[in-house]
Order: C-alpha cells, then structure tokens, then sequence
C-alpha cells in the first residue's frame, strides 16, 4: 500500500513542538521558510502514518536515512515541500523498495538550458515541470534504496509511460504524476 498528504498548515498549539524538532535536527537559525517547509512535510508524513493505525508525537518525527521513520523499519517513506506546502508518501517495506515524492508549484518555469541538462534521449516527451518533478521523485527513489554512494545525474534517469529506469544499474520503477492544489504532484516507487 502506498498513501501520501499534501498539508499547507500547522496546528499553532503545537508551536513549541515543532521548534523543537526544528532546533533537534537542523539546529538553530534556520531559514523562517526551510523552518516551515521541513515542518510542514513532517505534519503530512504524521497524518500518513495516522491513516495507516500509527499515531506518532510530533517529538516522534525523527528519520533514519531520509528513507524511514526511525523504530519504523516496515515502512519507506519521502517527504518534499516548498516554503508553502508539505507532503510525505509511505510504503510498506515488505511490497516497495523505496518511494519518492516531488511536489512543484504549476506556475514554476523548468528553464531549457535546466531541461536539456536533466534530460534523457529517450525521456517520455512531456511539459519540463513534470520531466523535473517525476525525475526529483525517481531521484529520491532511488538513492533511498542505499545503493548508491554518490547522487546519480538526472539525466540518467530515463521517464518512460508510468515508469522509470535509471539506465547505467538498469534500476527501475514506476511513477504517477497528479495535480492537487496547484501543485504537480509526482510519486515513485521501486517494488521488490
């Protein structure tokens, strides 16, 4: 089973919460939007994991690998955000490998010299936002798989009808791409 949020607001009672996990991960002086953003994904990486029978204090929210909820091994998860929204995606460890998840505004211009860049030859051939977003969610999904020391280039990747490969390891998986609240959505997976 996979399942994802989008979340564009945060409980304020939980204000001192969220400051402390803040401060617990990524210090003090954090960027007032980096600070909103990373909080936000988190809130919609705890509403996944609500729907799914597994209620976690905000305290709780802490990652092992960018890929897992530490003390949660039988889940992979993503997160993305912008300075606005969050969004998480979760799998079940026993059916997917690793997930990723990109979200973008829809008015985010991809510039061509950022297109040619990041593209493949034989890439599906549609707009440049979502080339980008399905090529940052199969990123995500595939250095959440541990098996690479080093970031892969975009342009290895190679988004094909509702799946992707990243051509050099022949790694594969699928994709969905989606628009929500003005937002491209784009998800992907590798399944065992």
């Amino acid at each position: 089973m996979l399942n994802y949020r989008l979340i564009n607001t945060l409980n304020l009672s939980q204000e001192t919460e969220w400051k402390q996990l803040v401060t617990s991960v990524l210090g003090d002086g954090v960027h007032p939007k980096r600070e909103q953003g990373f909080c936000l994904s988190r809130e919609a990486l705890r509403l996944c994991l609500s729907e799914r029978g597994t209620n976690l204090a905000i305290s709780d929210l802490i990652l092992e690998k960018y890929s897992a909820v530490k003390g949660h091994p039988s889940l992979t998860i993503s997160l993305s955000h912008t300075p606005e929204w969050g969004a998480a995606v979760v799998g079940d460890a026993k059916d997917l490998i690793s997930v990723g998840i990109d979200i973008e505004p829809m008015e985010r211009i991809v510039k061509p010299a950022i297109l040619e860049r990041i593209s493949h030859p034989e890439d599906l051939k549609i707009n440049p936002l979502s080339v980008w977003s399905l090529k940052e969610a199969a990123f995500k999904a595939l250095m959440n798989t541990g098996k690479f020391p080093h970031p892969v280039e975009f342009s290895s990747l190679k988004i094909g009808h509702e799946h992707w490969i990243h051509a050099p390891s022949q790694t594969q998986g699928e994709w969905k791409l989606e628009e929500k609240h003005g937002l491209v959505v784009a998800l992907a997976w590798i399944k065992i």
